[in-house]
């Protein structure tokens, strides 16, 4: 006899561990019968137990669907006659368009081998509907005629593009800044010498024709006139000797100022076709070579403005 109560005494834990717990089920109410769309409503959740079953009510990572959770305020625990009541308030909102909602929460019994979950009874709610009536879709337009609008200046765009353009200029200027120099003053020099020969061309054909010293003069002071441009000095301001002097008493200049001199200051043209045509030709000839020098000193000069500049 007292072995079999020693038995029954080894077996009374394993037989209080597989006793059903015994919980009813959780009740859940939504505090209004109807809501609005995005509006927060209160859902109250509670559960009767017993003292010593532990239950855990859902927190903010359970699907509260077709509900979002706002927030939740918990309540302390009340016993009455070994029985607990747990109850919390949940916030909630919904966006759904259904016309009826509703939600079943469960509690979380926990257990010495599992976790048991026990389902409310389906809470309901009503959606208060703003839009009444059937909603006819938007009759569509399949061509509209379009509005114009004023053009917007988008500086930014102005701004960088013009940063750019001067950044290539200066680019091209510092590569081939010389070169567009040297081909200007090229350019330049070859018109004036050309003007020249043309007007000197001419006072030689008036001299021939009329055989005047005032045409000789003319052609004299052309001739000063361009090369002063030419080299960038002032013998349109020097007598026959200090020009014979500069150039440094060169064949052709003392020549033909000396025949000029002969018949300006004298008085005396020579027949035409000898001493004072000569003259006029060593003046063109002499006139063709000083181009030549400059026009040469300004296609290989390393500093383009150090060559004389045509005014």
């Amino acid at each position: 006899m007292g072995k079999v109560l020693l038995g029954l005494l080894w077996l009374l834990p394993f037989l209080g561990a597989g006793q059903k717990v015994d919980i009813k089920q959780p009740q859940g109410k939504f505090q209004q019968d109807s809501l609005k769309i995005g509006q927060e409503i209160n859902f109250s959740f509670y559960s009767k137990h017993p003292i010593a079953a532990e239950i855990i009510f859902p927190d903010s990572t359970y699907n509260f669907a077709p509900f979002e959770l706002i927030s939740r305020q918990y309540f302390s625990t009340r016993t009455v006659a070994n029985t607990s009541l747990d109850s919390v308030v949940y916030t909630l909102r919904t966006f759904s368009v259904a016309p009826v909602q509703s939600l079943t929460l469960p509690v979380f019994v926990l257990t010495q081998d599992d976790t048991v979950q026990l389902y409310s009874q389906p809470a309901t709610i009503k959606l208060v509907q703003l839009v009444r009536g059937s909603i006819s879709p938007a009759n569509l337009k399949s061509n509209t005629q379009l509005l114009p609008i004023n053009e917007r200046v988008n500086y930014a765009y102005w701004l960088i593009g013009a940063g750019i353009l001067f950044l290539m200029l200066v680019s091209l200027w510092l590569l081939f800044g010389k070169r567009i120099i040297i081909r200007y003053r090229l350019y330049k020099l070859q018109k004036e010498h050309a003007q020249f020969i043309n007007r000197f061309n001419a006072f030689i054909d008036q001299f021939n024709q009329s055989e005047s010293l005032q045409t000789i003069e003319q052609a004299i002071t052309l001739w000063k006139n361009y090369l002063t441009d030419l080299e960038g000095n002032a013998i349109k301001s020097f007598t026959t000797r200090e020009i014979a002097t500069y150039y440094n008493d060169d064949e052709d200049v003392t020549t033909a100022l000396r025949l000029f001199d002969k018949a300006i200051y004298g008085n005396i043209v020579s027949d035409k076709s000898s001493e004072t045509i000569i003259a006029f030709f060593l003046l063109h000839h002499f006139a063709d070579r000083r181009y030549e020098v400059i026009r040469n000193q300004t296609r290989h000069v390393p500093n383009p403005e150090s060559v004389p500049q045509l005014v």
